[in-house]
């Protein structure tokens, strides 16, 4: 088995991740070199050949901050990553050439964003899940499988006049502006522009924006990925004013049912925290909680700590982000969550 760091994008590889059932968005080189222009981080992209053929591959990036260590990542900006490969061969060479590239640059740790548990000595963090919602051809079935409560509020936004819509590139401002002026009311940086215009450009058939509005304003909006029947929301917000309309509702049932129509076999609600206030209002849709496993390898002597954002000694820099005005925290959010692509 010969594990080697290829050149991103690379057909052969991303070929290998269409063919595995499980092979998501964030497994493709692509989104390597998405995550490379648009942040300047570098990638480590590993295959795993027998032979000519590919048979595993393990998308690392490299991070290295003051704040946050010296670490790897797969896959950065994604809830989902580690090893996926067709045989233990392939996932015990690629797991082996991580751990060494590792050493050889210093890393303190190497963070495997996996759903099914690696079979090492690993330390491992199973507080988050994902919620997989599977999906029909027909979205009316679809519709009519819903609790009366989700049905009535996506009425309940129709008939105060909230209209729904997609596109783009041409949508990407829209979007951004939503988004990061919800995340300055949650005291979290924001990820760039650039790394969603990135996303767009190089998969201009995986990606889209949804968005609702009132009265011609955009109140809500959310960012798509689509790859191997399996539709992903990583980013998506509404503007707090004008959730008593429902607009998240309408926004989620429009995605929902444009890739029932596409297609689609499964949509990924994304990652939440059980019993969480965005736990509930993805659980109202009845989808499946799959549980995530964040697995690590830790340097020898060195202790593993993962930064949380619920730990009170975060606090204040939560409420200090809130204080700051938006354009700032649009300026500096980048460049914080360059180093916590989370």
């Amino acid at each position: 088995m010969d594990v080697k760091i290829v050149k991103t994008p690379d057909s052969g590889c991303d070929a290998f991740v269409l063919g595995r059932p499980e092979g998501t968005i964030s497994y493709l080189s692509t989104w390597s070199r998405a995550v490379v222009e648009a942040t300047g981080l570098k990638e480590f992209y590993l295959a795993a050949f027998q032979g000519e053929d590919v048979c595993g591959v393990l998308p690392l990036i490299h991070i290295k901050s003051r704040l946050f260590g010296n670490q790897l990542v797969s896959q950065a900006f994604c809830n989902y990553g580690g090893i996926l490969a067709q045989n233990a061969d392939a996932r015990d060479a690629l797991f082996n050439k991580a751990v060494e590239l590792a050493v050889d640059i210093g890393c303190e740790f190497i963070e495997l964003r996996n759903i099914n548990l690696l079979p090492y000595e690993l330390h491992s963090v199973t507080n988050k899940i994902c919620m997989h919602l599977p999906l029909t051809a027909d979205p009316e079935v679809l519709w009519k499988s819903f609790k009366p409560k989700v049905r009535n509020q996506v009425r309940k936004a129709e008939k105060v006049g909230i209209l729904a819509g997609s596109g783009r590139l041409e949508l990407l401002n829209d979007f951004y502006r939503v988004y990061t002026t919800r995340m300055r009311q949650l005291g979290s940086p924001c990820f760039s522009r650039k790394l969603m215009g990135s996303i767009l450009e190089l998969f201009p058939d995986n990606s889209r924006i949804f968005v609702v509005r009132k009265d011609k304003l955009t109140i809500g909006a959310g960012f798509v990925t689509f790859y191997n029947g399996f539709v992903e929301i990583p980013w998506a917000a509404t503007l707090l004013q004008y959730n008593s309309l429902c607009p998240n509702n309408m926004l989620y049932w429009t995605i929902i049912r444009h890739y029932c129509i596409a297609g689609a076999r499964w949509f990924d609600f994304g990652r939440c925290t059980i019993d969480s206030s965005t736990y509930r209002f993805k659980k109202q849709w009845g989808p499946k909680p799959v549980n995530l496993h964040y697995q690590y390898w830790v340097k020898p002597g060195h202790e593993l700590s993962i930064p949380d954002p619920n730990d009170p000694k975060y606090k204040w820099k939560v409420e200090m982000w809130e204080r700051l005005p938006l354009w700032m925290t649009r300026v500096l959010g980048p460049y914080i969550s360059r180093n916590l692509p989370r």
